[in-house]
């Protein structure tokens, strides 16, 4: 008798947990690695790195192709689509890395900065050999098999931290963030081919098994990237350069949680809805996938507004400071747009890729006059708010989109909120009363630790109490508990004496 499959929910919620896993742990390194650097290099290297940076992503973004996406609703994934990925991917990086090569000089003349010539060419490169990475990596993805992946990607950022640490110690130059940014998909792309071998073929013969993913992917990425990006574009403009390396370094602290927990669910999400959908229990799995997201990201945000102050410190240092209420009001612009996540890979997966585009059309319209405005006349504070208003109406537009394409009303949307904002509200209360008594002056690690544990058991306390209220559903917290059980379990057997 063969075994019995795992449920789909704990499939997927084991696979996120590969892939968050590994992702936190990457983010850990980043953490140490821009410790390190931030006692090496000041603002001022950082702001340049950002502003070459800026275009890079913004073309890597109007360039990406969701070759993963397109492959994992194949039934079957052969040889011929494996090539025409590759080749796809083959043909998207020689564009990034030609056109950048040709925008580095009106780029350094547009921030009157020679230095973003050359920076701008060899950071090109890392898009480049990101678009590389084997496509048999997918063979596993579209398993619930993320373990492989995770290791690639902790590979490639263990091996950047240390080229970039060693660079920042020898010469204290921002070619170190350059490095460690290059290095990284370098790994990637070598290694992924060691984990899953093919022999690639330049060939477009499965071209239409992509196309229609690839066309409103353009449209959409497009709006996206300038939705993205359009801060990074005006703010060296109107700002120094040091005033930019805190408002950047801001903006990728309080991506840090997404980054970790938000992107890498995304292709475990997006084999679970494709399972879900041929079980006719779509709405199930969104529903469950949307409160379990909530539920993680959003205490992290809370925090990180609330002791936006504490946590620079901690990170970067004091000369950092002020980028703390940067800090501030990005994280809450980012916990704004938290019950949006899920929309992605749901519309991926039902083909109506189009409304993506639809979702980042209606962001441009909202994000693009008020940056400019915000900016013009505010500065960094600006670009904040501007930023809020536009997670706002990503979150209200993905509703309303959730609702057309797969029938899920507003209230059954909305409802999944409820028990983190109710379990965040006692915890923000303890926060505030840790920030007002504790002296972060004289102890700042001491009371940093102890308000961050205070406020993470408070939170999961409420969260248990509010689910057993609830009737003890499905969903995150069950798998946590049945997690920890079996945890204790092994640990009460490992230190039990043998009889």
């Amino acid at each position: 008798m063969e075994p019995k499959a795992a449920p789909l929910t704990d499939r997927t919620i084991h696979a996120g947990l590969w892939t968050i896993g590994a992702r936190l742990a990457s983010r850990v390194m980043d953490f140490l690695t821009l410790l390190v650097l931030a006692r090496f290099l000041g603002p001022a290297d950082f702001g340049l790195v950002a502003t070459a940076m800026t275009l890079i992503l913004i073309v890597e973004a109007v360039l990406e192709l969701p070759l993963s996406s397109a492959l994992i609703r194949l039934p079957d994934i052969t040889d011929r689509a494996l090539s025409t990925a590759f080749t796809l991917g083959f043909l998207r990086g020689l564009m990034v890395a030609g056109l950048m090569a040709a925008l580095s000089w009106p780029v350094a003349q547009l921030y009157g900065d020679e230095r973003l010539i050359h920076l701008v060419i060899v950071l090109a490169l890392a898009p480049a050999m990101r678009g590389l990475i084997s496509p048999a990596m997918v063979l596993f993805e579209k398993a619930l098999d993320f373990r492989r992946k995770s290791v690639l990607e902790l590979l490639g950022k263990a091996l950047a931290a240390v080229v970039a640490i060693t660079f920042a110690i020898t010469t204290g130059s921002y070619w170190a963030i350059a490095a460690g940014t290059v290095m990284t998909p370098a790994v990637m792309m070598l290694a992924s081919y060691v984990m899953a071998p093919m022999r690639p073929r330049l060939t477009l013969a499965d071209w239409p098994l992509f196309s229609d993913l690839v066309g409103w992917n353009f449209v959409s990425q497009t709006i996206a990237a300038v939705n993205w990006q359009i801060d990074r574009i005006l703010l060296p403009r109107f700002i120094d350069v040091a005033s930019f390396g805190r408002f950047a370094a801001a903006n990728d602290i309080s991506a840090l949680p997404y980054q970790a927990i938000a992107a890498p669910a995304a292709a475990p999400l997006m084999a679970a809805f494709a399972s879900a959908q041929e079980k006719d229990r779509l709405h199930d799995a969104y529903l469950s996938s949307s409160a379990g997201l909530i539920l993680l990201l959003m205490p992290i945000f809370v925090f990180m507004a609330v002791l936006s102050g504490p946590v620079i410190l901690v990170l970067l240092g004091p000369e950092w400071i002020e980028a703390s209420p940067i800090l501030a009001g990005l994280a809450t612009a980012s916990l704004l747009s938290v019950p949006a996540i899920p929309m992605s890979p749901l519309v991926m997966v039902l083909g109506r890729s189009r409304s993506l585009a639809v979702r980042s059309g209606i962001e441009f319209a909202v994000r693009i006059p008020l940056c400019i405005f915000g900016v013009v006349f505010f500065g960094a504070a600006g670009a904040v708010v501007a930023r809020a208003g536009a997670s706002l109406a990503v979150t209200l537009s993905s509703l309303a989109l959730v609702r057309s394409v797969a029938g899920l009303d507003f209230a059954s949307q909305i409802k999944v909120t409820v028990r983190p904002i109710l379990a965040i509200i006692p915890s923000v209360i303890v926060l505030l009363l840790c920030d007002r008594l504790l002296n972060f002056e004289a102890h700042l690690y001491v009371s940093f630790f102890a308000s961050g544990m205070l406020f993470c058991l408070t939170y999961a306390i409420c969260v248990y109490g509010l689910w057993v209220q609830a009737g003890r559903p499905a969903g995150v917290e069950a798998i946590a508990l049945q997690f920890a059980g079996r945890l204790f379990s092994r640990v009460r057997s490992r230190t039990e004496p043998d009889a």
